[in-house]
């Protein structure tokens, strides 16, 4: 499990349009709004709110560090828990750059 500095991730993501983020004094909650496959494939230009799967990612704040502890995707009503491992490759991408 990868952590993360705060202030990367926040660099990262701040001003993208496709991100929230909700925080307290312990917890930083990420959602990723992601395109529906149709608007990812340029078949579809507006879609339903409900087809569009938001990734939420919780993360216990820790200092100026970030680790990540429960993920989960939801598309409508549906949820589907995703590993925290799977999200090494995201925050190792966010590390080198940002």
């Amino acid at each position: 499990m990868r952590r993360i500095s705060y202030d990367k991730l926040m660099n990262f993501i701040r001003g993208n349009p496709v991100y929230e983020v909700r925080e307290d004094a312990n917890t930083v909650e990420v959602l990723f709004h992601a395109p529906s496959e149709e608007e990812a494939a340029g078949t579809e230009d507006l879609t339903d709110e409900e087809s569009r799967p938001v990734i939420r990612i919780v993360f216990a704040k820790v200092g100026d560090e970030l680790i990540p502890r429960e993920a989960w995707i939801e598309r409508g009503s549906a949820v589907q828990r995703m590993s925290i491992d799977e999200l090494d490759t995201w925050l190792e991408f966010i590390d080198m750059y940002s």
